[in-house]
């Protein structure tokens, strides 16, 4: 039987088994015609689905910045989503499917009653006395860089979670000036803005506005999630003063202001002039400044590898350039001198008597092969943190393969004493600072016993999706009678993150923050781990979305007690006991 079918011209024609010439090409091509018709229709009706969902993922998204009525602040939204959790939230809804929470989805989960950990009897910190306080004045809390806290943080109790956002942005350090206020530095990648905010509401009091980035910056090859240079670290000092490096390759300092006063700029140091030249559009940056002990000078270092002192009355420059190698940590200072870890040695600086800078020592340790996944650069990621007294250590990790080591060396001569290798083997690395500190006995005396805390960053990160390997490890460090040190794991968390983690000596608890990997719309949760035996005490939701992402920033606790802050990629966010 023949088959009718219109011809491209619209008349009919028959495909039968004795048909004219020339009549199977047209059937043919008609066919053809008709298959690239409905590839046309179908390509254009995905492509109207796309951009329909795009745009109502756009539209979300900047709906969700917006504030609700009557609040004080702008607090984060929860519908950041990532485009894959939109369209899956989508077809959810579209389906009809169920989306109940799991267990491991929930706002709040306590794994241990609130009186399982206790707070840990040590060894204090010695205030630094040209700077603020050790509850707070630098990113790593005092110029030892312990990134630990003799306040206790949040116990898990009725817990409340504050935020605040001014769009994509977040803040590098947080410090508290004498009334508890925070004092911090925001950026969104090429603004910096110094800020003061009330601590419990988060409403900004003061703004001053710093140096931004050159408008060249993203020629120079380094992503903004690997930035280390100015603007991310600044410390206070003793009298509520900023000190911070900035873009320009200065140092400013600025007042912080009385209750409804405004931030006054009190000097500026120029230090263009003793950085590395690099070739445009690269540049060598002053990215961390600490006062010495005696408040004569300022230390600072450049990524490039120059360290240097300006003197604080004076404004006199006085530089070491360490040859081939660069600094992607920020350092500590001590009675005894800076403490500076390079991508090759552990150093020591001091001054001589007529201002020149001294290299006390110098330790190599195993840079390993090359830059590890999820870190920015070659070399140890640790900063430098001291434990104990002048007789102490100082701790830090190398980027040995196939495992990473703590490495404990001796304050006064840089000898190692011991190390340990970390993590699994292939999957061994950290880009974030050691918490640590001596403990003590009962009469506050130091014991010879020092605890280290090393987080894993390993892991395959691509802004802002990170995939650390777990975990979590506390090192034990033993003097002996005859002078000798052994080194112990204590235990092993299979907790994951990549923040700058905290360590609350008056709670007993490790605070950490990450994802859970299976829930829906990706949760970010504050974790605290016991400090004694390792296990996680509870797990406080902070956040669902893209705005909660910590992203390697940092946690911080604030000296009232019960309150710890953590910043994202989209601002701060306050999580706090009730009744705090």
């Amino acid at each position: 039987m023949p088959k009718y079918l219109k011809n491209s011209d619209g008349g009919p024609f028959v495909s039968a088994p004795h048909s004219p010439p020339g009549a199977d090409k047209r059937y043919h091509d008609a066919m053809r015609q008709r298959w690239w018709q409905t590839i046309r229709w179908v390509t254009l009706g995905t492509m109207v689905v796309a951009v329909t969902l795009f745009g109502w993922y756009l539209g979300s998204f900047f709906l969700a910045l917006g504030a609700p009525e009557g609040t004080v602040v702008d607090p984060i939204p929860e519908r950041l989503l990532y485009p894959s959790e939109f369209f899956r939230s989508v077809w959810g809804a579209a389906f009809d499917q169920d989306g109940t929470e799991t267990q491991n989805c929930e706002s709040f989960v306590r794994f241990h009653p609130e009186d399982f950990p206790s707070p840990i009897p040590h060894v204090e910190i010695p205030q630094h006395p040209f700077m603020a306080s050790n509850a707070g004045n630098n990113m790593h809390c005092d110029s030892y860089i312990s990134d630990t806290y003799e306040v206790a943080g949040p116990f898990g109790l009725d817990v409340r979670v504050t935020s605040r956002t001014q769009g994509f942005g977040g803040y590098g350090t947080l410090t508290y000036d004498h009334a508890g206020r925070i004092v911090a530095v925001y950026s969104n990648a090429r603004r910096f803005q110094l800020e003061l905010m009330d601590p419990y509401t988060l409403e900004e009091l003061a703004s001053y506005d710093l140096p931004p980035r050159p408008w060249y910056w993203p020629l120079s090859g380094i992503m903004p999630w690997e930035y280390i240079g100015a603007g991310m670290y600044f410390f206070l000092d003793e009298q509520d003063r900023a000190v911070i490096p900035t873009t320009e390759n200065t140092i400013q300092v600025v007042r912080v202001p009385e209750p409804g006063g405004e931030f006054e700029l009190i000097r500026e140091y120029d230090l263009a002039e003793h950085v590395v030249p690099k070739s445009w559009p690269k540049r060598d940056s002053v990215a961390w400044a600490l006062p010495d002990w005696s408040g004569e000078h300022y230390w600072f270092a450049t990524t490039r590898g120059v360290v240097g002192t300006v003197r604080i009355d004076s404004g006199e420059v006085r530089t070491l350039r360490l040859e081939g190698e660069i600094i992607e940590n920020s350092f500590a200072v001590a009675e005894d001198g800076a403490y500076i870890l390079s991508d090759y040695a552990l150093y020591r600086f001091s001054q001589s008597m007529d201002g020149n800078i001294v290299v006390d020592w110098r330790t190599e340790y195993d840079r390993g092969p090359g830059k590890k996944p999820g870190h920015i650069t070659r070399g140890s990621g640790t900063s430098v943190s001291l434990m104990g007294g002048l007789d102490g250590l100082v701790a830090m990790t190398d980027n040995a393969e196939p495992q990473i080591r703590l490495i404990l060396v001796r304050r006064r001569d840089g000898a190692e004493v011991c190390s340990l290798p970390l993590f699994e083997e292939g999957e061994s690395g950290t880009d974030v600072s050691v918490a640590c500190f001596e403990h003590a006995s009962n009469a506050g005396e130091g014991t010879g016993v020092y605890s280290v805390i090393v987080e894993n960053n390993w892991g395959r990160n691509t802004f802002p999706r990170s995939q650390p390997q777990p975990g979590l490890t506390r090192v034990d460090i033993i003097r002996h009678e005859d002078g000798a040190y052994s080194c112990e794991q204590i235990w092993a968390s299979a907790e994951r993150s990549i923040c700058v983690f905290k360590l609350s000596l008056g709670s007993g608890l490790v605070y950490t923050y990450w994802r859970r990997e299976h829930c829906p719309v990706t949760h970010w949760y504050l974790t605290a781990v016991d400090f004694a035996t390792g296990e996680t005490v509870y797990r406080k939701l902070v956040g669902t979305g893209l705005g909660y992402n910590n992203w390697a920033g940092a946690l911080f606790l604030h000296p009232d007690g019960g309150i710890a802050y953590s910043t994202t990629i989209f601002g701060l966010v306050m999580i706090r006991d009730g009744g705090r």
